[in-house]
């Protein structure tokens, strides 16, 4: 058979075997002007049933691919049911992660309650005239102020109730000191009233965040059960440094009638002066680190809230 068989497949004409059918093949083939080698040798066209496997193996491609199984399927439900419970434990509410209850009997608060006791005895000294014991407690305030806060983060023995009754110490201590200074005449009275304006002014903001925060129900028990957290006082960087300023202030005007005995009468001037330019300076920072707690958003920490 001729290269023309091809062709005319290639064309959709249907092929025979006789020769009169050739012919007429031949001349429906040129006058459709398909190009013709007679001198090439025939080959053969296979069968479209050759093909229809080819055909098959296709279609099964071009198929969409079948489902998971159903083994598959449930790991698949398993992993979505984990990765649900998941996202619910940490999206969980604070006040959920939060014990009820914790540990107050600790060696900072310890040390703390410390302070707020010899805050009074402190007072009662100065008023009468005590200024050596009244001097020696004073100190014993101090160092145990710094000694607490190092015990709490080198043994991680921090406490919410630690974190609001330990500036309460210094401000009750502060309060103590600066009023009974005041009344013995020993620092200014417009100095008096800013320290203890601003002290009036936080402790008030404390009990009314410590009200607002308190979890259900709210009564006066559950109030003053300082073992129940419901919210934290992070003191900002000016206001540590205020404490720390008002603290030699108070000491030195403890100390100052001590001195004055004691060194020689040209250097009382110079250490009036000293002592007056120190008590501006500790003005100003005191009215820095009340507008603090004002203006920061990360002063107190209520425990309780929940995002809506």
């Amino acid at each position: 058979m001729f290269k023309i068989q091809l062709q005319c497949y290639r064309q959709g004409l249907r092929l025979v075997s006789s020769k009169g059918a050739q012919g007429s093949i031949l001349s429906s083939v040129v006058k459709s002007r398909l190009p013709i080698n007679l001198h090439q040798q025939s080959i053969s066209i296979r069968s479209f049933s050759q093909f229809q496997p080819l055909l098959q193996q296709q279609q099964q491609n071009n198929q969409p691919k079948p489902k998971l199984s159903k083994e598959l399927g449930t790991k698949f439900k398993q992993n979505v049911e984990k990765s649900k419970e998941i996202k619910e434990k940490l999206t969980k509410p604070i006040k959920d992660l939060i014990p009820e209850h914790e540990n107050i009997y600790t060696i900072p608060n310890i040390l703390t309650f410390t302070r707020l006791i010899s805050a009074p005895i402190i007072g009662w000294l100065i008023v009468k005239q005590q200024i050596i014991y009244a001097l020696g407690l004073f100190a014993y305030s101090c160092i145990t102020d710094f000694i607490d806060g190092f015990i709490a983060r080198k043994f991680k023995m921090h406490s919410v109730v630690g974190s609001i009754i330990d500036p309460m110490a210094d401000k009750f201590l502060m309060v103590i000191c600066t009023a009974c200074l005041a009344q013995a005449s020993q620092i200014p009275l417009y100095l008096a009233v800013v320290i203890l304006g601003r002290d009036a002014l936080l402790a008030i903001s404390a009990f009314y965040y410590r009200y607002i925060s308190l979890p259900a129900p709210k009564t006066i028990i559950r109030y003053f059960d300082f073992s129940i957290p419901s919210a934290e006082v992070h003191p900002t960087t000016i206001s540590k440094y205020n404490t720390g300023f008002q603290m030699l202030y108070i000491g030195a005007a403890v100390v100052k009638p001590v001195l004055l005995t004691v060194i020689e009468p040209t250097s009382i001037d110079l250490l009036e002066q000293c002592f007056t330019g120190f008590g501006y300076f500790v003005c100003s920072t005191t009215i820095l680190s009340g507008l603090s707690y004002v203006f920061s958003n990360n002063a107190v920490k209520i425990l309780n809230q929940t995002k809506k």
